[in-house]
């Protein structure tokens, strides 16, 4: 057996870019003995209850030209939409009544949203729920006025470590993401961030530096997530990303990060029926639900128009299949007469 995945699962480290490199390919007995230590980093840690997001996809407006993107401005076969405050608000309602403390708002990167958005957070804010947002690059000081208003996290994937790749794809410097990520962090917010598995050009090699930059960067939250090809983008031709890459980048990121969130995403469901269920096995913590309504989520195809869409009910399922519990608020009803 892997000498890096052999017994006293607690106390083992990933420390050298040979000991990544070795884990992300593991297979068979060395890939489950990888999963088992995750799993006891994250029992250690006292990081198994999973939490649940409550995910509002409010807007699909972009300025990013992302390559493996649906929602970039290039596909005219988008229809494009704009949630106003007061539908966020119906939404969070129905979040909150579920006991799910943190509302997620997440959008394409559209300026044309940040008044409204600012307006939203202070309002969710009243029913005493944290706020997470993944809305894109901003400025720093936009930044520090989400968190005047309220917010508590943000989201900002860096997708991956090499600059040349991230520029060939995403159409901006790496380094201007990397900037806004640690303005995310100056300004008081949590920082979620990681890498997609599957990009065209990507190696083994850039996959471990992937995991050296999280390190670097010391987020919050870190993700793995395997790349699916999307309709009307320009990589709708490429397979989906590796799933065992990909879990064992979970599992890797769990023994580096034990306090970390990491989410099993909706990709792995996408990828293979009980995909959430094995990253959960491999160390994830956090599951996210959509409660977009239908005629919005249809028209937000980051994925691709026959995406996974994450239930309450599939989650809970998958949460107690993985022999864990969720980490939910004691008594909802109260959370949610902060409304009236």
């Amino acid at each position: 057996m892997n000498a890096y995945c052999e017994a006293r699962p607690v106390l083992f480290q990933p420390t050298e870019r040979a000991d990544i490199s070795r884990l992300l390919t593991c297979e068979g007995e060395e890939q489950q003995a990888l999963f088992q230590a995750a799993r006891a980093a994250r029992q250690a840690a006292g990081m198994d209850a999973v939490k649940l997001r409550g995910v509002i996809e409010l807007s699909n407006y972009c300025q990013k030209t992302c390559d493996y993107c649906a929602i970039r401005p290039q596909n005219k076969e988008m229809i494009r939409y704009r949630m106003d405050v007061d539908t966020i608000l119906a939404i969070t309602a129905e979040i909150v009544a579920e006991g799910i403390t943190t509302v997620f708002l997440q959008s394409g990167q559209d300026p044309k949203s940040d008044a409204m958005v600012l307006e939203a957070i202070r309002r969710i804010r009243q029913a005493d729920v944290n706020v997470l947002l993944n809305l894109g690059e901003k400025s720093r000081a936009t930044y520090a006025r989400y968190v005047e208003a309220g917010a508590d996290s943000y989201i900002l994937k860096f997708e991956t470590s090499d600059p040349v790749l991230y520029q060939n794809i995403v159409g901006t410097p790496l380094a201007k993401r990397l900037e806004c990520a640690r303005w995310i962090q100056d300004v008081g917010m949590k920082l979620g961030t990681g890498n997609i598995i599957g990009l065209p050009g990507q190696t083994l090699d850039t996959l471990v530096d992937d995991i050296l930059l999280a390190q670097e960067l010391q987020p919050d939250f870190v993700s793995s997530s395997p790349f699916i090809p999307n309709e009307n983008t320009p990589l709708e031709h490429l397979g989906v990303g590796d799933l065992q890459l990909t879990l064992n980048s979970i599992a890797i990121c769990r023994l580096l990060f034990p306090h970390a969130l990491i989410p099993a995403v909706s990709a792995l469901e996408k990828i293979k029926k009980g995909g959430q269920l094995m990253g959960l096995n491999a160390g994830a913590n956090v599951l996210t639900i959509n409660f977009t309504p239908k005629d919005f989520r249809d028209k937000y195809a980051i994925y691709s128009k026959e995406r996974f869409v994450v239930s309450l009910d599939h989650a809970h399922a998958t949460i107690a299949a993985a022999g864990l519990r969720p980490r939910q608020v004691a008594n909802p009803v109260e959370v949610v007469s902060s409304y009236n």
